[in-house]
């Protein structure tokens, strides 16, 4: 089996040869590299200097193949080109004040963050965010809408170089509480949607359309194997907002997204959600959803309990990322031996850590955890010591 038939074998409740290491960008637990202070940590720990995977937010994560070849592991295949861009964006001004970067936006955004976050990453403050009422809202739309265009020649020129994949190809399919409560900040977006919710349809419509007019066609044209949508919009008890809501204002966009998903052959729509996952799932799949990753083991997810609900569900990660952080090493057999074994044997199950590497991981213990992970998975991949 090459990467993309374990996949779809595993999607399907099929028993591959092996059981990949699999993670999405954007939570790719231990599967597709780290950020760069978590990187050189790894280096000067003893991990070899050209083992790649070194992301900032600035480059995102440009070489993960040669991360994938040591440590034995794997992702999905992403697109490398859009069908529309040149949007007229926002100037933005950077300041030091009190020890801290300050980044001040002409869309009325203002943001408070660590010097040097795009290598480190950790959450920024937001102070005050882009739309703030309609005006605000129709400034973002209008300096945000793309002005170039690709035409149907270009985007199968495009295409073709992806036809003969043997990994698992993804398609973003946007975002719609996300993308709301990244405009608007969490407390202004509940408000909204019991105050304005005519605001709320608006950003969800003006998503919708833009999926419909420059993703459906690529997933149309590529039949990829994975559609995502990036939300976080559960926290550490639960889903952001009500079920009721959920459906009301996002469950079209859900509908139709699942739809082509499907309709083109796509295995999995997968949901990119943090925290809480255990009501969201239910309602995800009532939309369409047949995967959330990457299940973050804090917020008191749990598989077992969810694979009873959800036969057919797929799930990702749930396994604690702190396992391997400095001092934490004693927990790594506990965590991978009292949950991967028995989700294997259920199906539906791709085993990794439920977020990222952390600054304070210890190359002796992500050593440890692999090894035993991939003795679990019966997975002969990778280059790392085994310990």
């Amino acid at each position: 089996m090459d990467n993309r038939e374990r996949f779809i074998a595993i999607c399907r409740g099929e028993e591959p040869d092996y059981t990949p290491i699999f993670g999405f960008p954007g939570a790719p637990g231990m599967s597709g590299g780290c950020m760069a202070r978590t990187h050189e940590r790894l280096v000067q720990a003893g991990m070899p200097a050209h083992v790649g995977g070194c992301a900032s937010l600035v480059t995102g994560n440009p070489e993960v193949e040669s991360w994938y070849h040591y440590w034995g592991t794997t992702g999905p295949i992403g697109l490398d080109f859009s069908l529309a861009w040149g949007e007229q964006g926002f100037e933005s001004s950077t300041h030091i004040e009190n020890g801290y970067e300050v980044i001040e936006s002409e869309n009325g955004s203002l943001t408070r963050q660590v010097v040097d976050n795009d290598v480190t990453y950790s959450m920024p403050e937001f102070i005050r965010y882009p739309v703030r009422d309609r005006a605000s809202w129709e400034f973002y739309k209008e300096k945000t809408e793309p002005r170039c265009f690709m035409s149907r020649d270009q985007m199968e020129a495009n295409c073709r170089r992806f036809d003969d994949r043997n990994r698992p190809l993804h398609v973003s399919a946007g975002s719609t509480y996300g993308r709301i409560r990244g405009l608007m900040g969490p407390e202004a977006a509940s408000i909204a949607l019991y105050e304005d919710p005519e605001l709320v349809h608006d950003i969800t419509n003006n998503s919708l359309q833009t999926i419909r007019e420059h993703v459906f066609p690529l997933i149309e044209r590529l039949r990829p194997e994975v559609v995502c949508i990036g939300e976080d919009l559960c926290y550490n008890h639960g889903m952001l907002l009500s079920p009721s809501h959920f459906k009301i204002f996002f469950g079209q966009y859900y509908r139709e997204v699942s739809g082509c998903a499907y309709a083109n052959g796509a295995e999995i729509v997968a949901v990119d959600t943090d925290g809480n996952a255990m009501e969201f799932t239910g309602v995800a799949a009532s939309c369409g959803v047949n995967a959330i990753y990457p299940f973050e083991v804090k917020a008191g997810n749990d598989l077992f309990a969810l694979r009873e609900q959800y036969n057919d569900f797929v799930m990702f990660g749930w396994l604690e990322k702190e396992s391997v952080n400095e001092g934490n090493e004693h927990h790594i057999v506990e965590e991978i031996m009292s949950k991967v074994p028995e989700l294997l044997q259920r199906g539906r199950y791709f085993p990794n850590g439920d977020h990222g590497l952390q600054p304070f991981v210890s190359y002796t213990s992500l050593c440890k955890f692999m090894s035993l992970l991939h003795d679990v998975c019966g997975n002969p991949e990778g280059e790392f010591p085994r310990t």
